[in-house]
């Protein structure tokens, strides 16, 4: 007959072996628990803010008695705010740098990985790295003085050099410099990705298709790439992301101008919220986009899947 010490002690054990299994069943979710509440602190609960502050008329110090005013930020956002504008900037200059990034990248790291000679190797992996450690305000810096139609080395050359007329890259061709320019700082990054996954390609495959007589070509189109995919898939899914939310560079190199030419969206709500003070409009825009990258975002990942990528 067992005794009341005994029940107890029986009672905590199964206790402990409960939460003990308990713990083992669920290991990965707990260490992922910190961070998951970390990234909803800072994203949802700043997200859900914004949605209130495109909601209502002027942020007060008590939110319950702020004036709701519908989606009248919204219609001020896209009649008078530009907003439609710079929606069509960023998506030109997210397109355009996305495509000459991704191509690129993938033709210097299929150049260097062509590359027989080790020392060659680590001299062109590093040269074409170089760029991307440039920051963002000491790139626009040097851009807008080696751009520039009176001091700039870049006119000069072309001028001295050629028989073309140097155009005003700031004045002329503001877009197509923006789009160069980050094309330039941002190629290595996906070169690195590329190089990477060009380098985990079995050498029996690239050898079987060469004893087969494909040309170099038909290799790289119809074996290397194809293994290649959830690597292409990842590196272009990361840099669509994060050319949603170029800054600095377009700002420091033009301010959005001449005009309006190379007004992103970022720059549009920096505008709105701390030269205009419209609190409600900038709000109204970055929810648009918010909502805009997210269903892009999703769109791509539903159309190439993740499938391969955690093999």
């Amino acid at each position: 007959m067992s005794t009341p010490s005994q029940t107890k002690s029986e009672t905590a054990d199964s206790g402990l072996a409960r939460v003990r299994d308990l713990w083992n069943d669920y290991l990965p979710y707990w260490f992922m628990a910190p961070m998951v509440l970390v990234m909803m602190t800072i994203t949802f609960f700043p997200g859900a803010y914004d949605l209130y502050l495109s909601l209502i008329s002027e942020p007060t110090m008590n939110v319950f008695a702020a004036d709701f005013v519908g989606l009248q930020h919204y219609e001020t956002a896209f009649t008078s705010g530009g907003a439609a504008h710079s929606f069509v900037i960023t998506i030109t200059v997210v397109a355009s740098a996305l495509l000459l990034e991704t191509v690129l990248g993938f033709g210097l790291a299929a150049l260097v990985a062509g590359v027989d000679a080790g020392r060659m190797k680590s001299f062109y992996r590093v040269l074409f790295i170089l760029p991307m450690a440039v920051a963002p305000v000491s790139l626009a810096t040097i851009g807008r003085i080696m751009l520039n139609s009176q001091i700039g080395v870049i006119p000069y050359v072309i001028e001295a050099w050629t028989p073309l007329a140097s155009p005003g890259f700031l004045s002329e061709v503001p877009l197509l410099t923006v789009i160069l320019l980050d094309t330039w700082n941002w190629t290595p990054f996906m070169f690195i990705i590329f190089y990477a996954g060009l380098s985990s390609v079995p050498d029996t495959l690239v050898e079987a298709s060469r004893v087969d007589g494909a040309p170099l070509w038909r290799r790289y189109v119809h074996v290397i790439i194809p293994y290649m995919k959830p690597v292409v898939f990842v590196a272009t899914l990361i840099r669509l992301i994060d050319l949603f939310r170029t800054f600095g560079v377009v700002y420091g190199l033009t301010q959005g101008g001449p005009g309006t030419a190379t007004q992103l969206v970022s720059i549009n709500i920096y505008e709105q919220m701390f030269i205009n003070n419209q609190t409600g409009v900038a709000a109204a825009i970055a929810i648009v986009y918010l909502v805009m990258v997210i269903a892009l975002a999703n769109i791509v990942i539903a159309k190439v899947g993740f499938e391969g990528v955690w093999d």
